[in-house]
């Protein structure tokens, strides 16, 4: 494959996505330079976590939190390249490690318990969140359901599997698991809707006309980025009170955070009509 190849022989991997007028519209806006703002604070504020490994909960939350990093810097490189569908998974990927990262920041028993603990604890932490469901009910009844089995069978099913809704709940995040992570998972598992989004349709006739294949405008992308920023601020933020970190960070972040917000306040999101 030579440099100048086109997208129509190559597709992403295309030299076009990342130099094209699409790609320099996207990196000269002003979500994607304070992503790049904030990514660069993020990197700063990793290399500066000490790690010890005895510390159980230190070293996991900072496990999750290097891999929202390294999730929202995918978010970043494909979104030059017009890859929204690809951006709509990794966001979910982000949203999802965050319900954990907090989830085991405010319960360190329940982190404790999913990695050293034995199937007693484990079971004893979440027979907590149950009982908390029965007195204040946020649960469906199939997550609930769920929860229950989990909790008779936990000497058979794996660590792993806690369902999401629960560590989003745990997390104070079950709104957004309501909506941001359903919407998000429809590309994620390649819905019928999340499918049919990519038809180009000729309005006058209600005709197929073709297949659109990338982005052609940032309104979708700004909105990503944007959402997987206030995503990882949210980590940073955590990383703070987990690690002894440089003022100044949380300066820079606090600059940022205010950036961020300017910003979202001149994006317009389209909402489409089927």
């Amino acid at each position: 494959m030579n440099d100048a190849a086109s997208f129509r022989e190559v597709g992403f991997l295309s030299q076009q996505c990342c130099f094209g007028d699409f790609a320099t519209e996207i990196k000269q806006s002003p979500y994607y330079m304070v992503a790049e703002d904030l990514n660069k604070l993020g990197q700063t504020v990793l290399n500066h976590c000490q790690i010890h490994p005895d510390d159980e909960k230190e070293v996991y939350l900072t496990l999750h939190f290097q891999r929202m990093l390294s999730h929202f810097q995918s978010i970043i490189i494909m979104s030059e390249r017009g890859m929204t569908h690809q951006v709509e998974i990794m966001t979910r990927c982000l949203l999802e490690l965050l319900f954990n990262l907090v989830a085991y920041h405010q319960n360190p028993d329940l982190l404790e318990a999913m990695t050293v603990g034995d199937d007693d604890q484990r079971r004893r932490e979440l027979s907590k969140l149950y009982d908390e469901q029965m007195e204040a009910p946020t649960f469906t009844e199939s997550e609930l359901a769920h929860l229950k089995l989990v909790i008779q069978s936990a000497d058979n099913i794996d660590r792993g599997d806690i369902h999401v809704c629960m560590k989003a709940e745990l997390a104070g995040l079950l709104n957004e698991y309501r909506t941001t992570y359903q919407l998000l998972s429809q590309s994620v598992h390649s819905t019928l809707h999340s499918l049919q989004a990519d038809l180009e349709i000729d309005e006058t006739f209600d005709a197929i006309v073709g297949i659109n294949t990338r982005a052609d405008h940032q309104d979708r992308l700004s909105t990503l980025i944007l959402t997987g920023a206030d995503y990882l601020m949210a980590g940073i933020e955590i990383m703070f009170k987990v690690h002894r970190l440089p003022a100044q960070h949380k300066e820079e972040l606090n600059v940022i955070k205010e950036q961020t917000h300017d910003v979202w306040k001149h994006i317009v999101v389209k909402v489409s009509h089927r």
